[in-house]
């Protein structure tokens, strides 16, 4: 699990309208939905992550008119300069920042400030080299990298208190600053020192109260692993055969995100109570999960992450983040969002990660993120560095300043993206069906994995992705909101459920929702032991079936038989069900278990619920899952797309706006059944709309 984080860590750290928040106080968590087109002083969020620090200044006028005239109006700057901007302890110097300010504002582009904590100074470390966090082999890491403090050392946190406090003042008034993001993509490392030791502790404390809560929770009994005090509790690091209590596992992983978030909250604080006209953010990662983001963003005031679509580009069905957009506009209630960091070029740190995308792909994989809710997109970078170790992340600009074919791909979008900007203004996405994302599930999958086949997320993509195939638009939902606004709602392998949860699940499917759940559903309670309840557990009676066998993983052929006698693959993972009240729609081809039922309808109160017993690689097994739920909830779905073409919606009183995006270098053409106009011409288009390679429609719909 550790290993997995880091990895991931390394490649990544590589509806309606609100008053805006300017010129008065905003409350601490921003309860209403936030406006970013207004924030903007009415202009889309449209920009690239600047680093003048790294410039000589007589470059920085240059570049400035590069900006305003490809329409960027947005910079963020600043993430990594704590030691420019406070070259020694207690010295604070933000001269060179306020130059580049005063040029940028010239032409027309307000400003991020990232709070610089993401890269404590080298003489910080000298001073105190324990901020450095520690490994799971009980070695601290060495100055060099970034994002490598421990989120307990009171040293580290003194110094972020000083950093943030100096900036939020020297900036609480400049009307070129309009807001801050906080560090720079929260979420590692891991740290197992004796200041998370003791915070581990103490969390547990407040949460369990006493040790014989603690020790019936995490069944402690079993190895005779009993506590007698609060100080023999351990970190989950450096054990023989490198397991530990399950239970224990899932704790520090809700113990770490919480360190996240008191982390993010503490310079939240300094930054609303010096500099409350200013919008806080912090950019984050998509599909990373060991932060549960639909907590850590209660205390923003809108949501931005970073978008590398040749990291997550699914081949299979290009939908590449679709899934990763709509998971952060989820985060916060599906609020509309921002990319802070869009892709601009080839991405790579010490050697170059994928290949070169047309440059056509990088406008469309923009408008992709706007198409999902965004109401900003800022390229990540304005220029490709000289050195340090992102030589290689190409920006939009390479070294030598050339206007690239890059360049005027974002220019052409700079100057579309403002005639959409009216149109855009107050829409959002409106969907019947989401996706519930369980955080403690995959926690817990990631500390006990199941089998060498399973992938959570995977899981997430076989259903979202059929959803979009047939142009419905889905959300992304968490267990602690309100789920009565869908027709249907997906929840594969929920694996970790608690007695609310439960309550929630079965007021939906009473009240007429089609609930769907996969296998390794209600497995384990909220600390992470086993059920005593014969499986499902505590939804077999939604589900209608009890499972006393299964087969993880088998090494012989399986397949599974629809009811018109047609088949498919399955593979991962098959319950065999056995039937209480549901009735089958799906069976096993093949083994011992052949003939039983692999996916069953029960009917409870005025909804359904459906429950799949395995898995397939086969799109065409999940489509016609697909088309039984929209019969079933009354779903419409769009019109038939080509392979390579996606289609999202926004909407606003009285008008519906029509994403089409061409993902492949082929023209295709999309039959939507009724005239529409194109937001960008003005003209009507055909009811069958042609969209040129690695291009894209906007439409309008009344």
């Amino acid at each position: 699990m550790r290993s997995w984080n880091k990895a991931w860590g390394a490649v990544a750290s590589v509806f309606m309208l609100a008053t805006p928040i300017l010129g008065g106080q905003r409350p601490s968590s921003s309860p209403r939905p936030f406006n970013l087109i207004q924030w903007n002083h009415g202009k889309f969020v449209y920009g690239a992550d600047y680093y003048p620090e790294a410039w000589p200044e007589s470059q920085w006028g240059k570049d400035a008119e590069m900006m305003q005239a490809a329409g960027i109006n947005f910079v963020r700057m600043g993430e990594f300069s704590w030691v420019k901007m406070e070259p020694e302890e207690g010295h604070f110097d933000f001269s060179w920042l306020d130059r580049a300010l005063k040029i940028l504002s010239a032409h027309g582009i307000h400003a991020v400030l990232g709070t610089p904590t993401a890269s404590p100074p080298a003489w910080l470390y000298a001073e105190y080299p324990d901020i450095a966090a520690m490994n799971a082999e009980g070695i601290r890491y060495r100055f060099g990298s970034r994002r490598n403090y421990c989120l307990h050392n009171p040293h580290f946190l003194a110094a972020t208190r000083q950093i943030v406090t100096a900036l939020a003042e020297h900036y609480k008034d400049n009307p070129a600053v309009i807001g801050f993001q906080i560090d720079n993509e929260l979420g590692n490392p891991y740290c197992y020192d004796n200041y998370c030791l003791t915070a581990f502790q103490n969390w547990c404390r407040d949460k369990y109260k006493t040790l014989d809560a603690l020790n019936r929770a995490w069944g402690t009994v079993f190895w005779g692993h009993t506590y007698t005090a609060w100080p023999q509790i351990p970190l989950p690091w450096n054990t023989l055969y490198g397991v530990h209590n399950p239970s224990l596992e899932l704790d520090y992983d809700r113990f770490f995100s919480d360190s996240t978030k008191n982390y993010l909250e503490l310079q939240a604080r300094i930054l609303r109570r010096i500099a409350p006209t200013k919008a806080i953010t912090t950019n984050e990662m998509g599909m990373f999960d060991a932060i549960d983001y639909s907590r850590l963003n209660t205390s923003l005031d809108f949501v931005a992450w970073d978008n590398y679509p040749m990291f997550d580009q699914n081949q299979s069905d290009y939908f590449g983040p679709a899934l990763a957009h709509d998971l952060m506009r989820g985060s916060k209630h599906n609020q509309n969002f921002m990319v802070m960091e869009e892709e601009a070029g080839l991405p790579g740190w010490t050697t170059f990660w994928g290949h070169q995308a047309p440059p056509g792909l990088y406008r469309v994989w923009a408008y992709q993120a706007v198409a999902h809710g965004a109401d900003g997109v800022c390229f990540f970078r304005w220029r490709t560095s000289t050195y340090g170790t992102e030589q290689y992340w190409q920006g939009i600009l390479d070294q030598d300043s050339y206007p690239n074919s890059r360049y005027h791909v974002i220019a052409r979008m700079g100057k579309e993206i403002q005639r959409l900007t009216p149109i855009l203004e107050g829409s959002h996405v409106v969907s019947q069906v989401a996706l519930l994302v369980s955080p403690d599930s995959r926690w817990a999958f990631h500390i006990q994995p199941l089998t060498r086949g399973f992938n959570y997320n995977r899981q997430l993509h076989r259903y979202y992705d059929a959803f979009r195939r047939r142009a419905v638009n889905v959300d992304v939902t968490f267990p602690q909101d309100n789920f009565s606004a869908y027709k249907v709602l997906v929840a594969p392998s929920l694996f970790v459920v608690n007695s609310e949860l439960v309550r929630k699940l079965t007021q939906f499917v009473n009240h007429g929702g089609l609930l769907i759940l996969s296998y390794r559903s209600g497995v384990k309670d909220s600390h992470n032991v086993f059920t005593t309840r014969t499986l499902p557990g505590r939804l077999a009676p939604l589900a209608g079936i009890s499972i006393h066998d299964y087969d993880p993983e088998t090494t012989q052929p399986q397949k599974i038989v629809m009811s018109d006698g047609a088949s498919y693959p399955a593979d991962v993972w098959f319950d065999i069900l056995t039937l209480l009240t549901a009735r089958v729609l799906v069976t096993y081809g093949e083994n011992f278990y052949a003939g039983q039922p692999a996916v069953t309808i029960n009917h409870y109160g005025r909804g359904a619920v459906i429950y799949v017993g395995t898995e397939s690689p086969s799109n065409r097994f999940y489509d016609g899952l697909v088309k039984l739920a929209a019969r079933r909830a009354g779903l419409t779905f769009g019109p038939k797309l080509p392979t390579g073409i996606e289609m999202a919606t926004r909407q606003k009183p009285g008008e519906k706006i029509i994403f089409l995006l061409n993902y492949t270098g082929k023209p295709q053409s999309v039959e939507l059944g009724t005239a529409t106009r194109n937001a960008l011409t003005g003209q009507t288009e055909p009811v069958n709309v042609a969209i040129p390679p690695y291009d894209l429609r906007v439409l309008t719909q009344r």
